[in-house]
């Protein structure tokens, strides 16, 4: 069974500067497992440049599937972005994870990048697809710069289509903010068990950090618990419920 604390109080919280964040965070912040959250609006993101699509709450998204991948496009079968929608997406982590569902496709590579909310390219890698429909994990590599406290940026993730055309490129996009946490308690947190590190960095607002852990965790272990843990996390970052983490492939280093 998998054991979670709780949290009850209801999130009021807007924007965090980098110099208050260990204070109102070691307060108590409220987790999305239980209670009732405010929706926090977000700016849209500015669009890869090269990527045209159309604006969505949280970024811009162009999830339709390849022009040579025809059939239905249901909500199971679309690129999504595993990004908060209904509030901002925090992260205590100098190098975060990111997350991606790719739908079946006959596409053979796919392109993240990472730049700042001002447009400066920060990171960005090439991948190869050699097994959809499936769940993408990236982490930003050490040899990256590592995400500033206090400062936006933007993620996309591309399926590269059409390799000679990249306007047929079909593309989703998140935001992420680092949050500061005081280095003991981040080190306290870190050593904790699995399942206690995921409500940690709940507590923390940290959402993308509580994700990454809950999708190694529910690789590992078959508990049905873990599931539920895992939609409710989704749906109150406003992400589709409907997409599963039974398989993954890493991006390359």
């Amino acid at each position: 069974m998998l054991e979670l604390a709780i949290v009850n109080t209801v999130s009021t919280t807007v924007a965090i500067a980098p110099s208050a964040a260990t204070a109102v965070h070691e307060g108590g912040k409220p987790s999305i497992f239980k209670g009732k959250e405010r929706q926090l609006a977000q700016s849209n993101p500015p669009p890869p440049p090269t990527n045209p699509g159309s604006s969505s709450a949280g970024g811009r998204r162009n999830p339709a599937k390849c022009p040579q991948d025809a059939g239905a496009a249901t909500p199971s079968a679309l690129l999504t972005a595993l990004s908060p929608t209904t509030k901002p997406g925090f992260t205590v982590a100098e190098h975060p994870t990111f997350l991606v569902y790719v739908p079946k496709t006959s596409a053979k590579q796919a392109e993240f990048s990472l730049r700042s909310r001002e447009g400066r390219g920060v990171y960005r890698t090439t991948l190869a697809l050699t097994k959809t429909p499936d769940l993408i994990r990236i982490t930003l590599p050490v040899q990256a710069p590592p995400l500033e406290v206090g400062k936006s940026y933007t993620w996309s993730f591309a399926i590269i289509c059409n390799p000679n055309d990249r306007l047929d490129d079909r593309f989703v996009t998140g935001m992420v903010q680092r949050l500061a946490l005081d280095p003991t308690r981040l080190r306290q947190i870190q050593e904790a068990p699995l399942k206690d590190q995921i409500a940690f960095y709940q507590k923390a607002d940290a959402w993308y950090d509580a994700l990454a852990l809950l999708f190694q965790l529910k690789r590992s272990q078959n508990d049905p618990n873990i599931n539920i843990v895992w939609r409710e996390l989704l749906q109150a970052g406003g992400v589709d419920t409907i997409i599963d983490s039974n398989s993954e492939q890493a991006n390359p280093r």
